[in-house]
């Protein structure tokens, strides 16, 4: 039994093998474009674009949201009027294109395109006219409709999936911010230039969904914070900061330097403190929303509940 299942096991190894070499041509560049194209819209595949790219965000750009445009080709007059609008299914593929109003004064030369993200994805089919008017407009080849601005990277002809970053000229992150199928997805945080966490925002495909967090960038001594002996720091964060000078020589100021304060200044019990905490669910407020002052004292408290304010309490610190 033992060796059939070795022999079993061989001559799948071996047909793999096989598939692999017809497939993809025995090169793994040609597999990893391929498994890039059938996982670019998970967030929980492994090695999916999401999952592995982090890309510079100086060639992030966006594309608008889809819309219909209609092309008068003829030379001496064009048409004008009309007004035509998509027709889509539940999960928002076109059906169809609706015409609203024909318009006056179009040949019979009219071309109808979908322009913005994804509009190459859509084939339509020639514009009917009849007395100057649009009659009809068919679809040869449909897709999914965008409602909004959709991010791409680079000359990437599909919406990006994947991490865009930020960086000071010291390599430190200022923005990091996920992205699936070009829309915010996942986390989106900002840093200042010393690495301090600035805030922390939750996105669910585009929309604000989860825990938004602000804080200062000013540093809290755990109190009462006392100076080693022979010492004379006025501040843990000084402490920590001339120990870092000591162990990185060069290189004050560096991701690796700032990374090891921030962390060593919070297992000493020193921290930042929360400016601002929000709750929402999909683009609108709901939960908890508290704001502070730089010392921690509760400068305001409200509840809301898919949007609506249902509790509001300002705090007098004065009192």
């Amino acid at each position: 039994m033992k060796k059939v299942l070795i022999a079993l096991s061989a001559l799948g190894l071996v047909t793999a093998g096989l598939a692999f070499m017809i497939l993809f041509e025995g090169k793994f560049l040609n597999f990893e474009t391929w498994w890039d194209k059938q996982t670019r819209h998970s967030e929980s595949i492994p090695f999916s674009p999401y999952k592995k790219y982090v890309k510079s965000s100086s060639q992030l750009h966006f594309k608008e949201a889809n819309s219909i445009k209609l092309l008068d080709q003829h030379l001496f007059w064009k048409g004008s009027g009309a007004i035509v609008k998509p027709e889509l299914t539940k999960d928002n593929q076109l059906v169809s294109i609706v015409i609203v109003s024909g318009g006056y004064g179009y040949s019979k030369q009219v071309e109808a395109i979908v322009t913005g993200s994804g509009g190459n994805d859509f084939v339509i089919s020639p514009v009917i006219t009849n007395n100057g008017k649009i009659e009809s407009i068919g679809i040869a080849k449909t897709s999914k409709w965008n409602f909004t601005p959709l991010a791409y990277h680079g000359e990437d002809n599909f919406p990006f999936s994947g991490t865009v970053v930020t960086k000071f000229k010291t390599g430190q992150t200022i923005e990091e911010i996920q992205y699936l199928s070009g829309k915010k997805h996942g986390l989106q945080n900002r840093f200042s230039k010393k690495g301090v966490g600035l805030y922390s925002k939750e996105f669910v495909h585009g929309k604000k969904h989860g825990t938004h967090i602000y804080w200062f960038d000013r540093p809290i001594d755990p109190d009462p914070y006392q100076s080693p002996k022979g010492k004379q720091y006025s501040s843990l964060w000084m402490e920590i900061n001339e120990r870092a000078k000591q162990k990185f020589k060069g290189g004050v100021g560096s991701p690796d330097y700032n990374e090891w304060v921030i962390s060593n200044y919070k297992l000493n019990g020193g921290d930042f403190m929360v400016k601002l905490l929000e709750h929402w669910h999909h683009n609108q407020k709901h939960g908890l929303f508290e704001g502070f002052d730089k010392f921690g004292n509760k400068t305001f408290k409200d509840e809301f509940k898919y949007g609506l304010r249902t509790k509001h309490k300002i705090f007098d610190k004065t009192k």
